[in-house]
C-alpha cells in the first residue's frame, strides 16, 4: 500500500506519492466526510453527522484498514463518540489530481473532427451514445445522421441524455421562418449572429439539439464558434478586456405579450481555482440597457466589442450545412451558433436540455468533463 498516514497534533497527515498527495486533514473535516453507516446513509448517500457546530476533537488513534474490502483511514474518538472511517477513494477524489477534460479549445484554422453516429445506434447502443457525447465535450458539437422522426424520436434522443426542458417555447418545439408563435431573430431567414440563448435566464439551457426535418434552397449554413477558443485568446491578446468580461454583470431580456424574463450574469464566467471557463454569455441581440460610471461603460464597451469581433470572425466558423435527416447538438455554455441567410426552407424539431445532465451522463459513462 503507498499509502502512510501520521497523527498530528491538528489532524491527520495523508501521504500517498501516486495521486500527488501529500496534506493535513484536520480533525473537522474528518469527521465531516465520515462514510461508516453512523456518518453516512449508504442508501441515500446522504450525510447524517453534523460537524458544523461541534468542536473540533481530535482522534485517539487513526490507521489504515479495509471495510467490505474498500482501504480506509479509520479513527478511534474519545468521550463516547463512535469510531468512524474516511475511505481513500473519497480523499484521492478530492485531494489527488483529477482526470483531464476531454475539451479541447479550437480557434481560427484548427480542424474539428466530429464522428457521425446513426441516431438509430445512439438510441440503442452505450458505445454510439459515449462517441456522441465525447464529440460534444470535447469540441462542444457534436452530429447524427438518420434522424427520420419527429418529435418522438427526438425525445427519445434527448432521453438518453437527460430529460427535455421545458421554456417559454415549450419543451419539444419547431423551427421554421412560417412558426410565428414567438417573435424573436430565430424565426426568420435572416443572418443570425453566433451567439449563446437563454442569456435572460438564471440558468441557461445548457444543450441545444437541432433534428432537420425538411431542407430546400440555398444557404442557411449553421455557424458554430468555440467560446472557449475565443476567451482564451481575448486573455491572451487583451487581458484587460478579459478581467472586464469575468466581472461585469450584463443584463439580458426576453420580451412579449405576457412574457418579461430578465438575467445578468458576466459574458465569461470562469472557475476561480483552474481559471477554466465555465460558461459564455453573448447575445448582443437580447442585451438589455445598462450604466456604469463613464470610464468604467468605455471598458465595457470595449470588452464586449473585442468578444463579439472574435465570435462574428468568420474564419473561426464551424459552417454546417444540415439536411433532411442530420441532427446538430451543441453545448450552449461553450458554444455560440448562429446561421447564413437562406432562401427556402428549413425546418427542425429541436430542444433544449440542462447543463447538470449532460455533465452527469457523461460521468455515467466514464467521459472525463
Amino acid at each position: 500500500m503507498t499509502w502512510s498516514v501520521e497523527r498530528r497534533a491538528g489532524g491527520v497527515t495523508v501521504t500517498n506519492p501516486d495521486e500527488n498527495i501529500d496534506t493535513l486533514l484536520g480533525w473537522r473535516w474528518l469527521r465531516d466526510h465520515g462514510e461508516d453507516p453512523t456518518s453516512y446513509n449508504h442508501e441515500t448517500r446522504q450525510r447524517r453527522v453534523d460537524a458544523l457546530g461541534a468542536a473540533p476533537v481530535p482522534a485517539d488513534h487513526a490507521s489504515l484498514t479495509e471495510v467490505d474490502g474498500r482501504p480506509v483511514l479509520a479513527l478511534s474518538w474519545s468521550g463516547g463518540l463512535a469510531p468512524t472511517y474516511v475511505t481513500l477513494d473519497t480523499i484521492t477524489t478530492v485531494l489527488g489530481d483529477r482526470p483531464t477534460p476531454l475539451a479541447r479549445p479550437w480557434r481560427r484554422g484548427d480542424e474539428v473532427e466530429l464522428t457521425i453516429e446513426t441516431v438509430e445506434a445512439v438510441l440503442d447502443d452505450d458505445a454510439a451514445l459515449t462517441t456522441w457525447l465525447s464529440d460534444l465535450a470535447t469540441w462542444g458539437v457534436a452530429r447524427l445522421a438518420g434522424f427520420d422522426g419527429g418529435h418522438d424520436q427526438a425525445q427519445r434522443l434527448a432521453d438518453r441524455i437527460g430529460y427535455v426542458r421545458t421554456t417559454i417555447f415549450g419543451g419539444l418545439w419547431d423551427l421554421a421562418s412560417d412558426v410565428d408563435t414567438h417573435d424573436d431573430t430565430a424565426y426568420t431567414q435572416t443572418f443570425l449572429a453566433p451567439h449563446t440563448d437563454g442569456t435572460y435566464s438564471h440558468d441557461a439551457p445548457g444543450l441545444q439539439m437541432f433534428c432537420c426535418t425538411h431542407r430546400t434552397g440555398t444557404g442557411g449554413e449553421s455557424v458554430i464558434v468555440d467560446g472557449m477558443g475565443i476567451a482564451l485568446d481575448l486573455k491572451q491578446q487583451r487581458p484587460d478586456c478579459f478581467d472586464v468580461l469575468t466581472r461585469v454583470p450584463v443584463p439580458a431580456h426576453y420580451l412579449e405579450a405576457g412574457i418579461e424574463l430578465r438575467a445578468s450574469r458576466p459574458a465569461l464566467r470562469v472557475d476561480p481555482a483552474t481559471g477554466r471557463l465555465l460558461q459564455i454569455s453573448l447575445n448582443n441581440y437580447d442585451r438589455s440597457p445598462m450604466w456604469l460610471p463613464p470610464d468604467e461603460m468605455a471598458a465595457f464597451y470595449e470588452a464586449y466589442g473585442a468578444l463579439q469581433r472574435m465570435a462574428d470572425d468568420s474564419n473561426r466558423w464551424l459552417s454546417i450545412r444540415l439536411e433532411a435527416g442530420d441532427v446538430l447538438i451543441n453545448d450552449n455554455w461553450r458554444v455560440l451558433h448562429g446561421r447564413h441567410a437562406y432562401a427556402g426552407e428549413r425546418r427542425f424539431v429541436g430542444c433544449y436540455l440542462n447543463h447538470e445532465d449532460f455533465e452527469s451522463r457523461c460521468r455515467t459513462l466514464g467521459i472525463a468533463y
